[in-house]
């Protein structure tokens, strides 16, 4: 059988945030494959894969990945929610950088991380070496040299989650925390509005917190000079638009422009 080089697992991603090297990225959340590869001709660093808000399954996040992969992009996937199953799932169609949602505690921190790992560092299922993540046994030693190459970040967006940052950021086996600015403003009581007073203080503090105790941080951005905030308080990847907001702004863009030919 064919054997691909092992280096086919590096994940430049995951050593970029790792350096404090800014990643810059897009949310994918319209489950389409042309969607995809269409963004991802634009260069992003990385393309953020919603399951959690968008309409994405398994089979469409496999189908935007194979879009994304001759381009350069690395993906990024936020699953459904942070569950171990749908975690496994994700590794195993070959997915390297997991953003797992609502996490409130250490408790929860660890059973997300013990996920991502074969025994006996974690409770991973064996099975990636035959499926898409091992190429479908092409990939030699897959479980002995995968795992290196895997990212998880931990998303904290409530109060709870803020309250227990530490033990969250600080859980063996997370390598990063990203930070959920609208749901933590609805927790907060600002109906999803984070670009106060308190949020955005909020926000700095949490990300040079973070920082203090040795990970990296991302988060999302609604504009360049919020991502050039967060980025210079210490964040290493940002999101900084979604398809589907985009793809509004241009329609309404346009048929605002060509209004007037009715009258």
């Amino acid at each position: 059988m064919r054997q691909f080089d092992k280096n086919y697992l590096v994940n430049p991603f995951k050593q970029a945030v790792q350096n404090h090297q800014v990643q810059i990225g897009f949310g994918l959340g319209l489950a389409s494959g042309t969607v995809a590869e269409i963004v991802a001709g634009s260069g992003f660093d990385f393309i953020w894969i919603d399951g959690e808000h968008g309409a994405n399954t398994i089979e469409t996040v496999i189908a935007q990945a194979r879009a994304i992969a001759p381009y350069g992009s690395h993906v990024v996937v936020r699953p459904l929610e942070s569950n171990r199953a749908l975690i496994k799932q994700l590794l195993d169609a070959g997915i390297q950088s997991i953003i797992a949602p609502m996490i409130e505690t250490g408790e929860q921190a660890k059973y997300v991380a013990e996920s991502m790992y074969y025994p006996p560092k974690g409770k991973r299922g064996f099975g990636a070496p035959a499926a898409r993540a091992g190429r479908w046994g092409r990939i030699p030693d897959y479980a002995v040299t995968a795992e290196q190459h895997l990212f998880l970040a931990l998303q904290i967006e409530s109060k709870l989650g803020v309250q227990n940052a530490e033990a969250i950021t600080k859980t063996e086996g997370v390598d990063a925390i990203f930070l959920g600015p609208a749901d933590l403003a609805m927790d907060m009581g600002y109906y999803g509005d984070f670009s106060g007073e308190e949020m955005q203080a909020t926000i700095k503090k949490l990300i040079q917190d973070i920082r203090a105790w040795g990970k990296p941080v991302g988060t999302i951005a609604g504009s360049p000079e919020e991502a050039q905030r967060y980025i210079e308080w210490g964040a290493s990847f940002v999101v900084v638009g979604f398809d589907a907001f985009a793809i509004s702004h241009v329609a309404d863009s346009t048929i605002e422009t060509y209004k007037y030919l009715k009258k």
